[in-house]
């Protein structure tokens, strides 16, 4: 959430609530014919599975109609758009793991700047819903502008399906854990590595620099000094570790303990995988074939304990946060903390240069809602 606050004249309040009564007015009936333009399911029709032209435009797609679609036409020389490959070890994708329809500005700034930052790759946001709200973000407009992003919808009980994780998410002991939206995402993201590879990203993170692949290639990354993490990383598909992941998360489960399946699993996974007793940072080299911990000052600048930084003013050039290629701004801890636009927070700054499309939604809004 992004709480974006500014003061104006009451009059001046009224004539842009009357504008932006209207905006959404016009964006509601856009997106409204977005979601009629869906395509019934295979089940229900003869027909080979086509992917929507409204639908490739926009690049919000089933999961299942792009499954479908290669299925129905492997003969066919057309191909896939890469934006809406399921397999691409070059995307960098995030997934919503809440089951909102939509992205709070923080989640939209983190996609967005991934796409700006990296355009020759794509970048995939998955929801867990059937459909995406495009009334109450500027989704809409980051899409008309980042044709490398893609949105695509996934039923849930198909995705796990056939998989060495169905039966943890069948069997539904992680629905009754203090923490099971964190663990739904830490299944979920390995999951989706196993499935297609490529780099997950946290929804709270800002992309600085482009993620060049002779760094950013079969990571995992030292958040603090000896610990891993699972908010970002990158592994190839049919990686050898991802399999030992999977096995991992498959066997056992703990549901009262916060890290066991996140931050836990890294660390012991990497660790047995490549036989030894501690994650020391090897870029350029590899802590063991063909796995790489890259040094917190790639991606976590500042750890968790520093968060407030990002909330700061008058930040120095100097400052490290300016040689990271993206930062985590650690959203569970700092997500009760207003950015305020035009101000010179740190966060702030970083936003209006980095996701300008989410940006200029904050500046050109009346109230931003909480989310």
């Amino acid at each position: 959430m992004m709480n974006f606050r500014r003061t104006k004249p009451r009059n001046l309040a009224i004539i842009l609530a009357i504008a932006i009564s209207f905006c959404v007015y016009v964006v509601s009936w856009q997106s409204s014919d977005i979601n009629k333009d869906e395509d019934p399911p295979a089940s229900e029709t003869n027909t080979p599975t086509k992917l929507s032209p409204t639908k490739q435009k926009w690049n919000i797609v089933r999961y299942s109609d792009i499954v479908n679609w290669k299925l129905s036409n492997r003969s066919s020389s057309f191909e896939v758009p890469s934006v809406l490959l399921l397999s691409d070890d070059k995307r960098i994708y995030f997934h919503e793991t809440a089951g909102h329809d939509h992205l709070n500005l923080r989640q939209l700034c983190a996609v967005e700047s991934a796409a700006k930052k990296n355009p020759d790759r794509s970048v995939q946001i998955f929801f867990q819903t059937n459909h995406v709200n495009l009334t109450v973000d500027p989704l809409v407009s980051i899409l008309r502008g980042y044709p490398n992003i893609a949105v695509i919808l996934i039923n849930v009980t198909d995705y796990f399906a056939g998989t060495p994780l169905e039966s943890w998410y069948l069997h539904g002991t992680w629905r009754q854990s203090p923490y099971k939206t964190e663990h739904f995402s830490d299944y979920i993201r390995i999951l989706s590595s196993y499935k297609g590879g490529g780099m997950y990203m946290d929804l709270d993170f800002v992309t600085l620099k482009p993620f060049g692949t002779d760094i950013f290639w079969n990571f995992v990354s030292e958040e603090d000094d000896g610990v891993l993490t699972g908010s970002s990383f990158h592994f190839q598909k049919d990686h050898p570790i991802v399999r030992r992941m999977m096995i991992y998360l498959a066997s056992s489960y703990h549901p009262n303990e916060w890290s066991y399946s996140g931050p836990a699993m890294f660390q012991s996974v990497v660790l047995k995988f490549c036989h030894k007793r501690n994650p020391l940072p090897t870029y350029p080299l590899f802590l063991c074939p063909d796995i790489r911990v890259l040094p917190k000052k790639y991606l976590y600048p500042y750890t968790f304990a520093h968060w407030k930084r990002f909330f700061r003013s008058n930040v120095g050039s100097d400052d490290k946060i300016f040689k990271s290629y993206a930062v985590h701004t650690y959203n569970k801890l700092s997500k009760k903390e207003p950015v305020f636009v035009r101000s010179n927070q740190l966060y702030s700054q970083i936003a209006k240069v980095h996701c300008p499309v989410t940006y200029t939604h904050a500046l050109s809004n009346l109230k931003v809602d909480f989310f």
